[in-house]
């Protein structure tokens, strides 16, 4: 009897998730694919902004703890998320789902989604527009443009810290996409060949407006729009 309780539980645990994900792709699929900086400044002129200064006090002491990070912060506006809103399509398939911090209050919204739900999303359009070029590259060059996923975009301070960031990360600011990449060149396997292709179109892309990293034995890349040529972890 016990043993029938327990695969009724997992059966049922899994069929919720299984749900979950079908309604994401459900609102996904509705929705076309954002391939045009106007689309991208569309789709966020949808969201309400609120400074830095104005942020949910529960949130602030929450994602910056000790106010850190308050000088460079202070004067940034960021976008508030609610509810659903977090399937939004913002560059190609992307959805803010993909950018926003998996943190706390992530959680809590996944376990009781409700339409009022608040998140905070801060994001500098250019990393947003550096994607754009990203798969339209890929795209022109014959490539499977959405041949890579999103590892992580923004991180508030305390999601930073946790995760063992670097002190002064650009993904604090929202100027950082970290992506894995996957089988970008269509033979079935995803390795350095496919990295290496994306990594060469970013030095194109990011030029000296950013910075860019390789991470070596990984399939993982970082790029930036900090604002000045950064490099590390050369081939």
């Amino acid at each position: 009897m016990k043993t029938f309780l327990y695969m009724a539980f997992c059966c049922l645990i899994f069929s919720c998730h299984k749900s979950e994900k079908e309604k994401i792709e459900s609102i996904k699929n509705q929705q076309e694919d954002i391939l045009t900086k106007s689309g991208i400044d569309s789709v966020l002129d949808q969201f309400e902004q609120v400074n830095y200064n104005d942020l949910d006090e529960r949130y602030k002491s929450y994602s910056h703890p000790e106010n850190k990070f308050h000088k460079e912060l202070k004067n940034r506006d960021f976008y508030k998320i609610l509810g659903t809103q977090i399937d939004r399509k913002v560059v190609g398939c992307f959805t803010v789902r993909d950018f926003i911090p998996h943190d706390d209050y992530y959680k809590a919204f996944k376990q009781d989604p409700y339409p009022e739900f608040e998140q905070y999303w801060l994001v500098d359009k250019k990393v947003l527009y550096m994607m754009l070029s990203l798969i339209h590259d890929l795209d022109n060059q014959g490539y499977n443009k959405y041949g890579f996923h999103i590892r992580t975009a923004h991180r508030h301070p305390q999601k930073n810290a946790d995760v063992n960031g670097a002190s002064y990360s650009q993904h604090m600011f929202g100027k950082a996409i970290d992506i894995g990449v996957d089988d970008i060149n269509g033979d079935g396997e995803s390795n350095q060949t496919d990295k290496m292709i994306v990594y060469e179109m970013l030095q194109s892309i990011v030029g000296n407006n950013g910075g860019l990293g390789l991470y070596p034995g990984s399939m993982n890349l970082h790029f930036d729009c900090r604002g000045f040529r950064a490099r590390w972890d050369f081939p």
